[in-house]
């Protein structure tokens, strides 16, 4: 799991925990803090390095384990380097089977990329620095799976984020636990494939 700019908290811990799996945590920062705002976070990120310095951590930590994660998950920062490390060539043999990025803004800076595996983003549809469903619109017509969740704001996965929303993480919560066969959904699932 790839964080947004709060890097690694109790509460992407405890998402983590709820999706049942093992998962390794990764975050902007060189180590453990905490912000007393979105806007102390961020300038934190842009010291060091922005989503470029990020992607390269991402790719680093990939390359440095003997296997190939079945799922990446990133968030806003996250999702944004996720996005750039996909399609990396470089990258090719240790890179995700799948990915799930939720509000990477700055995939647009990125649209052009081409990943190098599937890839599901979902974009929030309030943002307030660009056109999200243009974008997601854009990223469609050059074949990728781009949506926008209707009256989501920027952050809605992220209990410390002012577009927060419970009832869309603990959705999309579900959707993450049943494309990982854990949780309530997958035995449903199991069923229905019998």
């Amino acid at each position: 799991m790839a964080a947004d700019i709060f890097g690694v908290t109790p509460e992407l811990g405890q998402l983590a925990r709820a999706l049942g799996a093992d998962a390794t945590l990764a975050s902007p920062h060189p180590c453990t803090r905490s912000f007393r705002s979105e806007a102390e976070a961020y300038e934190s990120f842009a010291e060091q390095g922005g989503v470029a310095a990020y992607a390269r951590q991402l790719g680093a930590l990939m390359t440095g384990r003997g296997y190939c994660f079945e799922l990446a998950l990133g968030f806003s920062a996250g999702a944004s380097a996720l996005w750039v490390c996909l399609a990396e060539a470089n990258l090719e043999p240790w890179l995700p089977k799948s990915a799930g990025l939720y509000y990477g803004s700055r995939i647009r800076d990125y649209s052009g990329l081409a990943p190098r595996r599937r890839a599901r983003l979902t974009f929030a549809e309030h943002e307030d620095s660009f056109d999200s469903p243009a974008l997601a619109e854009h990223l469609r017509g050059l074949g990728h799976n781009a949506l926008v969740l209707r009256g989501s704001r920027h952050g809605f996965m992220n209990p410390r984020s002012a577009g927060y929303d419970e009832a869309l993480a603990a959705k999309e919560t579900d959707r993450i636990q049943a494309l990982l066969e854990v949780g309530p959904y997958s035995v449903q699932a199991r069923r229905r494939a019998r």
